[in-house]
């Protein structure tokens, strides 16, 4: 089972860990309450608006994005979640 959730990219962190991007999304750019990290690597499936396959480089700041992600997350502010398919809007 996989959850979804959508929100606008508020930070993009790649060097915490190698081969791994940390996407930070919140549903309100001004509320820490909002917002969700997700992990993705190389085998996240990611999609521009037209469900072209793009990188994660593609991505940036300011970017509205829906993702499907696993249900498992870490107790956190803001939570941690692996990412499985990222699509630009």
């Amino acid at each position: 089972m996989l959850f979804f959730k959508r929100g606008t990219i508020v930070e993009i962190n790649e060097n915490i860990q190698p081969g791994l991007s940390f996407i930070t999304i919140a549903t309100d750019v001004n509320d820490i309450y909002t917002a969700t990290i997700l992990i993705a690597s190389e085998t996240t499936l990611v999609m521009d608006e037209n469900y072209n396959e793009i990188t994660l480089n593609d991505l940036q700041v300011g970017d509205l994005i829906y993702v499907y992600h696993s249900p498992i997350m870490t107790m956190s502010i803001p939570p941690q979640t692996q990412a499985f398919i990222i699509e630009l809007k």
